[in-house]
């Protein structure tokens, strides 16, 4: 691990990354007073890194997550106020539990949904360690997504094979993706959908989808993953909508399917399956 300025969600901050995870560089110089969020000095030769999309969890990446994980469960089956004992896991597998896991399975402890799809979370006397992986998702019998330990970012199973790559979801993003997907597929109205027009060429779509929110909805911009924005309710539905500039889609859950059919009429520019 190195000290030094990082760029986060556009803003520079100072503390600790792996310099491997590194994919740019700029100077300090280059940013406006108030797009430094650290007191640390800064001189006209500092330097600010750009790391890979999938990388060590930073610190105010932490700090975001807490905030998103109290704010989703407002709408989801989550309770980040309890207490789980991690030390027989530990135990077992004769590792630290990574902070953001730590923070995963504290909101989803006791809750059955996540455990029980079909693609899910293991419970911790599941989780296993794999080829330097600690394996703590699977689809059915089949492993998805891991922690790579000596890195600290999310690895993928696919083709027979772990990949660890530098781009996509890092873990806490792919978890909190995934406690998302489970719950909003889990409430009794459940849709999918397309979208079109601006939903699809836009390249930004949680700011497309800003001047749609008002007192009803509202979006949560901590998740924070390019081409994906997702909108939730006081009522608890939630819509997950994904675009790239070439599609767009949604995937909408909700306790009555009159609100599924009051969020297509808000928005617009959805039809329905």
């Amino acid at each position: 691990m190195k000290k030094g300025f990082y760029l986060y969600r556009n803003r520079v901050y100072y503390g600790s990354y792996e310099e491997d995870q590194v994919s740019g560089r700029a100077g300090v110089s280059a940013f406006r007073p108030e797009y430094i969020q650290t007191e640390h000095p800064v001189s006209e030769d500092d330097q600010v890194v750009r790391l890979w999309d999938n990388h060590r969890l930073l610190e105010p990446e932490y700090e975001d997550l807490q905030a998103m994980f109290l704010k989703m469960q407002s709408f989801m089956n989550l309770n980040t106020e309890q207490e789980v004992d991690f030390s027989a896991a530990e135990d077992r597998l004769q590792i630290s539990f990574p902070r953001e896991l730590k923070a995963v399975y504290t909101a989803i402890h006791g809750q059955e949904e996540y455990f029980a799809a079909a693609e899910h979370f293991l419970p911790l006397d599941e989780i296993c360690v794999e080829n330097g992986i600690l394996v703590f998702f699977r689809k059915k019998r089949t492993p998805v997504a891991g922690y790579e330990i000596q890195s600290g970012r999310l690895a993928e199973y696919y083709k027979k094979e772990w990949h660890t790559e530098r781009g996509g979801f890092c873990c806490f993003q792919f978890c909190a993706g995934r406690m998302i997907t489970i719950a909003l597929e889990n409430r009794p109205a459940f849709r999918k959908g397309r979208c079109k027009g601006k939903f699809v060429t836009t390249l930004d779509i949680e700011r497309e989808l800003e001047r749609f929110c008002n007192g009803t909805y509202h979006l949560l911009s901590e998740f924070h993953v390019y081409g994906i924005a997702v909108v939730y309710t006081d009522e608890k539905l939630i819509a997950w909508i994904r675009s790239n500039g070439f599609y767009g889609d949604i995937h909408a859950g909700a306790f009555d399917e009159a609100h599924l059919e009051a969020l297509g009429r808000h928005l617009g520019s959805i039809t329905w399956k």
